[in-house]
């Protein structure tokens, strides 16, 4: 199969296209510009400069059996309201514009579990009400009603993926998503010897491994449903930030003689948010179960360190 991957320089977007070349699968990896290590990779992409926000991009001639689209909003340039709205809206449209014109009629757009709520309650299923209460959240959410009404027009299939808090190692030194649980906390930990939390810590969260994320994107590609759906994306892992923290410090005390000092600094919230994510559909209608939890997590906030080693020397 030919899938096209926008976004590829990404965090999920590097990590998937690797997976799917794994798979043997042929991938077209859409940058905004051609990163330095682009030409790197040889003969196993086919890489291309185009952004998703031009006005020509609905017009570019490439052929595939999907398109997987990642070029979205993320946290940090939803923090400029227009930026973030420009990108995630006008650029999915593009996105989708593109996929009709080629005749490609299989399309995943990455969007957010936080178009449920900032901070979840109870059962989490797809069937849960849309409350986005960001703007992060809120054009990712619009995103998704554009990708379905093509669904719905029979203009092609498609999918909205609802990933959790995404974690793992960066895997290409390019990457610069330090903003993300746990990955910030390593690099405080690593450089300063602490670990700050500006709040109680008693937020909970589940988090899902960015290779788990790559390998349930192939489950969705294999079993495609017949006209729109979505879902949400998680694993079994639960816990808090404060959690997450000591989880961070633990591994860091075991690899390194100077031991961290966290720092919880607020009292907000003073009670724990508890919820579950939903991971039937994931397993009933497309065939990936994930077992990965706190171990693997702590696996990963390992790889991470020692990314950060070798970016020291």
């Amino acid at each position: 199969m030919r899938y096209i991957v926008t976004g590829a320089g990404g965090f999920i977007g590097s990590s998937l296209c690797k997976q799917l070349r794994r798979e043997g699968h042929e991938v077209v990896r859409i940058f905004r510009s051609l990163p330095e290590h682009a030409a790197d990779a040889g003969t196993a992409y086919e890489d291309i400069a185009a952004d998703v926000l031009s006005g020509g991009f609905p017009e570019l001639r490439i052929g595939g059996d999907a398109v997987i689209h990642l070029a979205a909003a993320n946290d940090i340039v939803s923090k400029n309201g227009r930026e973030g709205i420009q990108l995630s809206l006008i650029g999915t449209k593009n996105v989708l514009d593109f996929a009709v014109n080629n005749e490609i009629r299989q399309m995943i757009f990455f969007s957010t579990i936080q178009v449920l709520g900032s901070e979840l309650q109870g059962m989490v299923t797809e069937e849960s009400a849309v409350l986005p209460e960001n703007d992060y959240a809120a054009n990712h959410a619009v995103a998704e009603l554009y990708t379905e009404m093509y669904a719905r027009k029979g203009l092609l299939r498609a999918v909205s993926i609802r990933p959790t808090n995404v974690y793992g190692h960066f895997a290409s030194p390019t990457i610069n998503r330090w903003s993300l649980v746990p990955a910030c906390l390593c690099r405080e930990a690593f450089y300063n010897k602490t670990i700050t939390i500006r709040s109680s810590g008693r937020q909970r969260r589940n988090f899902v491994s960015v290779d788990s994320v790559a390998n349930a994107t192939s489950a969705v590609l294999a079993n495609f449903p017949a006209s729109y759906d979505t879902l949400n994306l998680g694993s079994p892992c639960h816990m808090t930030i404060l959690e997450a923290a000591q989880c961070v410090k633990q591994v860091h005390d075991e690899m390194y003689p100077d031991p961290v000092q966290l720092l919880v600094q607020g009292e907000e919230p003073r009670q724990e948010n508890q919820f579950e994510i939903s991971l039937r559909k994931l397993e009933d209608r497309y065939g990936f179960k994930e077992h990965l939890g706190a171990e693997d997590f702590r696996k990963e906030i390992r790889l991470i360190f020692l990314s950060l080693e070798r970016s020291a020397h």
